[in-house]
């Protein structure tokens, strides 16, 4: 499995910085591709090599220097899982959208909780694809992020429509203690309470209280108190 400083010419080290950046020059398309698995990185490269107006500009394992690498290596498109080393693959994709605007974000992972699709379309992502998808879902996404319009999938967007419909995230997406310690919360017990109450530390509860507001998309504990009593979860 390779790192960051792992990288070979044929990665994309070797590369003119006077070839200008963005999909629309007469050049390949540059896709770089973010992965904590070789194997996986190997099958979307030969993906890539197969098409002959692509190239892969760049991989990496090692989630702290991937902003850095697609803004080096002018990246067009960034194939970026979830899960990396060093890093969380959401925080990858707000900083590659910030340093790189240009560069399309290409959500490649295993997990498709809806929590997940709504946090990576939120942090500038353009398509998440399931691995478990067909890869020409995988071919159909490159090629439209290339011509910077977005992609879904159809279980994507039901989704992205469900949410829109029912107002976000379900409680389903909360493990059965994440319930529980929201309950908790909710009802107005401190962090210190709910820790003694369920035998595990106070950051342990705040841990999870984190976790809770990510993946339901809310800032604040009244949000959480208000998400709480909209869906059944305390009493008013």
């Amino acid at each position: 499995m390779m790192s960051n400083s792992e990288l070979t010419p044929a990665d994309g080290q070797a590369v003119s910085q006077s070839v200008p950046a963005g999909p629309s020059r007469t050049n390949k398309l540059r896709i770089f591709i973010a992965d904590d698995h070789e194997l996986l990185r190997a099958g979307v490269r030969r993906l890539v090599e197969s098409r002959g107006d692509w190239e892969v500009c760049g991989e990496a394992a090692d989630g702290r220097e991937i902003a850095k690498l697609v803004r080096q290596l002018k990246a067009d498109v960034v194939v970026l899982d979830l899960t990396l080393r060093g890093a969380k693959g959401i925080d990858v994709a707000k900083e590659i959208k910030a340093t790189t605007p240009s560069a399309e974000v290409l959500i490649f992972s295993g997990d498709d909780s809806p929590a997940s699709i709504h946090a990576a379309f939120q942090a500038g992502a353009a398509s998440y694809i399931r691995k478990g998808d067909d890869y020409v879902h995988l071919v159909n996404a490159i090629a439209s992020l290339a011509e910077h319009k977005p992609y879904l999938t159809p279980d994507v967007s039901k989704v992205i429509l469900g949410a829109f419909f029912s107002g976000g995230p379900k409680p389903e997406a909360l493990t059965d203690r994440e319930l529980e310690i929201v309950r908790l919360l909710c009802e107005g017990n401190s962090n210190q309470r709910v820790a003694t109450q369920l035998g595990i530390s106070p950051r342990t509860v705040e841990v999870h209280r984190a976790t809770v507001m990510r993946k339901l998309e809310l800032d604040t504990f009244a949000e959480l108190v208000r998400y709480a009593v909209r869906n059944n979860l305390v009493e008013a």
